[in-house]
């Protein structure tokens, strides 16, 4: 009975080691489904980490499950949720309550709620904190919203209904940004209503439930949407895509050392990787940062609206909302490279695709 108790350790501690190191895969060309098989709803999201744990927030439309059932494209962008998923990996992911629907004070009958990013733990407060793109009873602007809790029942704080130094007063599209790796400062990322014609950055109050006055990064006549950024080694990407509605895109890239100084952004370029395939038949949404113990890898992570536009379905990809793809460098030089899988080892941080 010792020497069976003896293997049966020896046999557990290598199932735990394998399973600590083991590589989950993503299928960008399927639905991402949680641990039970549902699928996840998180459009216009984005992933915040605490502590050990991703929590991957985004809305849901009324049109979603129509189409996860049909595949056929609606036009039903009514407010349904936001959702939450949590994972330790990155790729097995459970479902919580939606943590605002139409029963949270301010969501009924709104006319439009998406675009949102990561979610903020606010240690002052002890609150997490959420922003999100919001026309509804409340006015027409950005929805702060709060909760104690990454996964409960977050409530409507305010609706601010202008930035500082911004053109047409709000955001046309916009994600939140935050800066981990220098004091977990937090920005929202975000282009005008009027054309998207300009690029912003703005900072938060010190309880994060306020947007301040707004820097402007650049200006793009030909417009840009899908605002997002994420940092490598102490330099800062500024990425957009291209305006195409509820379709796929291509994307730009600008990037400087200081986040606040217009001039040091590298001049307007499109992202490297993107055109050939238009984001692998996506918009592109926000970038996780995968530190492990052998090297730090970024995954751009892509919308697809494939409920609202035929153009997904008709390109051959139409299946699932979300895409994940590696972005690797050259010097400061960043590139998207499409693929329709991507293997993640999450312990030591290596992509292979």
């Amino acid at each position: 009975m010792k020497k069976l108790s003896t293997m049966l350790l020896a046999f557990g501690l290598v199932s735990i080691t394998l399973s600590a190191f083991a590589a989950g895969t993503v299928n960008n060309d399927a639905w991402r489904t949680t641990t039970s098989g549902a699928p996840i709803y998180a459009q216009g999201g984005g992933i915040s980490k605490f502590g050990s744990t991703y929590y991957w927030y985004g809305v849901q439309y009324g049109g979603a499950s129509s189409y996860y059932s049909s595949g056929t494209p609606n036009s039903d962008t009514s407010f349904v949720s936001i959702n939450v998923y949590t994972s330790s990996d990155l790729i097995n992911w459970t479902a919580h309550t939606g943590v605002v629907t139409t029963s949270t004070s301010g969501f009924s009958g709104t006319s439009w709620v998406g675009r949102m990013g990561s979610v903020l733990y606010n240690s002052s407060t002890k609150l997490y904190v959420m922003w999100v793109g919001y026309v509804g009873s409340k006015g027409s602007g950005v929805a702060c919203l709060t909760c104690s809790s990454p996964t409960g029942s977050f409530v409507l704080n305010n609706v601010q209904t202008n930035i500082p130094n911004v053109y047409h007063d709000t955001p046309g599209d916009m994600t939140v940004f935050c800066d981990v790796d220098h004091g977990s400062t937090p920005y929202l990322i975000f282009s005008d209503p009027h054309g998207r014609e300009h690029a912003y950055v703005a900072p938060f109050s010190s309880n994060y439930e306020t947007i301040e006055a707004a820097t402007l990064i650049s200006e793009w006549p030909q417009g840009q949407e899908a605002n997002n950024m994420f940092c490598r080694n102490g330099v800062y990407y500024y990425v957009m895509s291209n305006l195409a509605g509820w379709s796929y895109s291509s994307a730009y890239c600008v990037w400087s050392s200081s986040i606040l100084t217009p001039s040091d952004y590298t001049a307007d370029a499109a992202f490297a990787g993107t055109t050939s395939t238009y984001t692998y038949y996506s918009q592109v949404s926000f970038v996780i940062e995968l530190i492990g113990s052998s090297t730090t890898s970024y995954i751009m992570c892509g919308d697809r609206w494939a409920d609202f536009n035929s153009n997904y379905k008709s390109a051959g990809h139409g299946t699932g909302y979300n895409v994940w793809c590696p972005i690797t460098f050259s010097g400061n030089t960043p590139t998207f490279n499409p693929t329709s899988t991507l293997t993640i080892a999450y312990s030591t941080g290596v992509l292979t695709w």
